[in-house]
């Protein structure tokens, strides 16, 4: 199993842990898992995309460090709010379409980054048990949409994956 699906997993077994009165340290820990595998799964698919076949671990894991979330939020920013950063919408093909999919792994993303940095850094804020369920459905349901989007529109896919990584140097040419 990947370490995205893993991580996925575990973030269940958090939401779930304590039946009766869940404790604010399981449920944070349980969104900031369920943020980090969605996080994890596109940084995979990303570094596959641009180090494909067989190849040396230790290249594709170079890779997969260079990708970063604040860029990744942009990209997917840009893509949920249907204004994708310049040049991605054009190489996501004209008339710009987005597939349901891109969109929905967008918007998952910066919605289970936003409930990150809630979990850990905004003590004030309040999880429920019915709140957590609903960030690690949306981290589920991301994971379906990118295997959706992959299925349906493979130059949505691949550009959307290329541009978590590179999005920064093309936003200077």
């Amino acid at each position: 199993m990947s370490l995205s699906q893993d991580l996925l997993e575990q973030a269940r077994i958090l939401e779930r842990k304590e039946p009766k009165r869940p404790k604010q340290a399981s449920l944070r820990r349980a969104v900031s898992t369920a943020y980090y595998a969605l996080f994890h799964r596109l940084i995979d698919l990303s570094s596959r995309e641009i180090v494909s076949g067989q190849v040396d671990w230790g290249l594709r894991e170079a890779v997969a460090r260079s990708l970063n979330h604040a860029d990744m939020r942009r990209v997917c920013k840009g893509i949920a709010s249907r204004n994708p950063p310049s040049p991605i919408a054009s190489l996501l093909g004209q008339p710009l379409k987005l597939d349901s999919g891109l969109l929905s792994v967008s918007e998952a993303f910066v919605d289970l980054q936003q409930a990150r940095h809630e979990a850990d850094y905004d003590l004030a804020r309040r999880f429920t048990r019915d709140d957590v369920a609903a960030l690690v459905d949306l981290a589920e349901d991301a994971f379906a949409g990118i295997d959706a989007l992959k299925r349906r529109n493979a130059r949505q896919y691949r550009t959307f994956l290329l541009a978590l990584a590179f999005h920064p140097s093309w936003s200077r040419a």
